[in-house]
């Protein structure tokens, strides 16, 4: 059975007060007394409240809380991407134009240093064997354990670089609390040896109990921190690290996962099948999604996704033209060379013969609208709310698609909707199996047939071929400008797939940090070209300012010299200067 997580219930039974400051340095309560650590019930109840920590999905009830340090919202699989090249958000990001300090003067946990689950994970790690029931049994709820463990590090060394590992509960005398941070390698090695167990612990797929971990679980955790770890140290060559372990477990990872459970879901029309993939109710039987959060109407337990993502409420955001460009044409060319496009003289004519992704990912006028005769808050029918007109904002004129689902029904559930979100999908083994490989010198033919190209046959798009791969000066451009370095053509078009399969997936910003391609965040922020008869009402230079091309400037304004990405610190977060100043022994991160 395919397991998909539910929002499972948080029992008051396992809950305790913990102070989040200071690496958590408070003592822990009854919980840690005679009175548990007794039945495999017990370890049960304490891991259910901890699924919902790490497995959010679109989050619960309205789903507004942000996200520290990112500054986007819970719904983070959908809108991850709005501090990414990929987005605009109406109101810029702080992340992405390099005007986040609001946490260096936070208080002690802030900006996501934050241990408080790190503790509640080492209690069990303290006490579960103390359950009077089978190692075997003991070891699946200890797998869970070490699974979400080695989740939160990957997470924490993504943030921060050094973090310090933990293996014990701390107490005010501690000497954790005072001491430096646990270099990186160490982490990630230590991160690598619990997912391990945990794949060795959790039980295979269709074995686990309904709502519980599996085995492909893990595996797909360990490929995602296997290929962000390798490609990090080859492309951050100052960290002298060499990353080809850990890029071979990605790849051995991905083989386990390529062995016949999963598939790319094919079954719809072309110009549809990639879309509907997003705008589910359940994911129960799907060959593609390994892991999904699921809600249920009969719990009341559910989120405010799909009403507000109809609304663009959140962040108010759309995509970028630099984004739009690089998508291929159904030739299998691109923009800058195949004679297919039709220009950008409106999104009308940009949006034929190119990849079938692109507008499902990406409305065309008049498209994924809001139900007849329901009024939300916005729209994209005839057009899109950019600024000018009334109601929720889409600054670049491309609104998204993705992720819509078309139901007055769920709308008006408000904080009880029922939309599914996949949180590890079989796509992601494919492209991130194609990198790997690459990176290992190993991927030929043979390996794009059974990846990219097998992505690509969802949407009837020309397979790749190694041996003829078309040129692309507009991107290589791009690479040499941004990033000094231009990846081989076939590394290029393996990056280009993954932009394309996995936008708005909240995979972006991390492609960028771990290729050192943060840089991409500089390129001009555009939307779609502006043309007045569509908006007859809207103004130039007042309501809508637009590039010499005549292109929509959402940050004409607000930031009339662009983002700007420092490289020589914005790879990692700061610390809290107050966790700082209660451990000395703590630096902060270069030029912070």
């Amino acid at each position: 059975m395919k397991s998909k997580i539910l929002a499972l219930i948080a029992f008051s039974v396992i809950l305790y007060s913990c102070n989040k400051n200071f690496l958590d340095k408070y003592p822990l309560d009854s919980i840690n007394d005679g009175n548990y650590w007794n039945t495999e019930q017990d370890l049960q109840l304490y891991n259910n409240s901890i699924y919902p920590n790490y497995i959010v999905g679109f989050g619960y009830g309205f789903g507004d809380a942000t996200i520290a340090p990112y500054g986007y919202t819970q719904a983070a699989i959908a809108y991850g991407d709005v501090i990414s090249d990929n987005a605009a958000p109406n109101s810029y990001s702080l992340v992405a134009a390099n005007k986040y300090i609001a946490y260096l003067s936070g208080a002690s946990g802030s900006g996501g240093w934050n241990f408080a689950n790190i503790r509640t994970l080492n209690l069990f790690l303290e006490n579960f064997r103390r359950t009077k029931i089978p190692t075997a049994t003991q070891n699946v709820y200890g797998g869970e354990v070490y699974f979400f463990k080695a989740w939160d590090y990957f997470e924490k060394v993504k943030l921060f670089g050094d973090v310090p590992w933990l293996t014990t509960t701390l107490t005010t005398t501690s000497p954790e609390l005072y001491a430096a941070r646990t270099p990186r390698a160490a982490v990630m090695d230590s991160v690598l040896n619990i997912i391990d167990t945990a794949i060795a612990w959790l039980p295979s797929k269709g074995k686990e109990q309904t709502d519980r971990l599996n085995k492909d679980q893990a595996l797909f955790l360990k490929m995602r921190i296997g290929l962000y770890e390798g490609t990090y140290r080859k492309y951050h060559t100052e960290l002298n690290l060499d990353g080809k372990k850990f890029l071979q477990a990605a790849a051995n990872a991905c083989e386990q996962l390529m062995g016949g459970a999963y598939s790319i879901v094919k079954k719809g029309d072309a110009s549809q099948v990639y879309n509907s993939m997003f705008a589910q109710y359940t994911y129960k039987g799907n060959a593609e999604v390994i892991l999904s959060k699921e809600y249920s109407e009969s719990l009341q337990l559910g989120v405010a996704f799909s009403r507000y993502f109809a609304q663009n409420l959140r962040h108010q955001f759309g995509a970028t033209r630099n984004f739009m460009d690089e998508y291929l044409c159904t030739d299998g060319l691109p923009i800058s060379s195949s004679p297919l496009f039709l220009g950008k003289d409106s999104i009308q004519r940009e949006l034929q013969n190119r990849d079938p992704r692109l507008s499902q990912t990406v409305c065309n006028f008049g498209a994924y609208c809001l139900a007849v005769g329901v009024s939300q808050g916005a729209n994209n029918a005839p057009k899109p709310n950019i600024p000018g007109l009334s109601g929720n904002k889409c600054p670049t004129g491309y609104r998204l698609a993705k992720w819509f689902l078309n139901d007055p029904v769920d709308w008006n559930r408000v904080t009880n909707g029922m939309q599914a979100a996949p949180v590890f999908r079989y796509a992601e083994v494919l492209l991130d199996y194609a990198e790997a490989k690459f990176e290992l010198g190993e991927c030929d033919q043979a390996v794009v047939d059974k990846t990219i190209n097998a992505i690509r046959d969802r949407v009837g798009m020309p397979h790749l071929l190694v041996t003829t791969i078309a040129a692309d000066p507009v991107l290589d451009g791009n690479y040499a400008t941004y990033c000094a370095y231009t990846p081989a053509p076939l590394l290029r078009e393996i990056r280009r797939e993954r932009r394309v399969e996995m936008a708005f997936e909240n995979t972006r910003w991390d492609d960028l940090m771990r290729w050192k391609a943060g840089r991409f965040l500089e390129i001009p922020v555009e939307g779609m070209k502006f043309v007045q008869s569509q908006f007859p009402t809207v103004k130039i230079n007042s309501d809508v300012y637009l590039s010499s091309g005549g292109y929509l400037l959402p940050y004409a304004k607000t930031l009339p010299t662009g983002r700007v990405f420092d490289e020589k610190k914005q790879y990692l977060f700061p610390i809290p200067v107050e966790d700082i100043t209660l451990n000395p022994a703590l630096k902060q991160n270069p030029n912070w």
